[in-house]
């Protein structure tokens, strides 16, 4: 078995682009996760389509949006839990916390939950990588 092949974004770019481009990276940053957390799991956060769950977003002023960082962070963890990778890491509530803060902030907070999420992502990879690495007897 072969590790997933997952793109590697750093959460420190992923708050700098979202915060240099306004926000617009993080769309983009959206369909990216929500295909990594297709490979590695098999399913999307919400169980709907990128572009579905996008429009739902735009049609609720976001609200939408917090239901699905919501899922993302679940997932991770459920993920994480599921395959014995813990200890695990259930940031679900923060990320609810950071996206209702963000409509008194300008969004900023959700662009710190993006973050939070791509460290997640990256995290659970690494610890797939170093499984996959010991259980074929190769030294990490």
């Amino acid at each position: 078995m072969t590790a997933p092949i997952i793109q590697r974004r750093e959460p420190g770019l992923v708050l700098v682009f979202s915060i240099i481009t306004f926000g617009i990276y993080l769309p983009f940053w959206y369909h990216g996760i929500y295909e990594d957390l297709q490979t590695l799991d098999g399913r999307t956060p919400t169980g709907h389509g990128f572009w579905l769950d996008f429009l739902f977003v735009i049609l609720t002023f976001a609200i939408y949006g917090i239901w699905v960082d919501y899922q993302i962070s679940q997932q991770i963890a459920e993920f994480e839990e599921r395959n014995g990778l813990g200890p695990v890491q259930d940031t679900s509530i923060i990320a609810v916390i950071l996206d209702v803060a963000s409509y008194f902030t300008a969004f900023f907070t959700n662009f710190v939950t993006s973050a939070i999420q791509q460290d997640q992502v990256n995290r659970v990879v690494e610890k797939l990588e170093t499984r996959l690495t010991s259980d074929a007897g190769v030294p990490a």
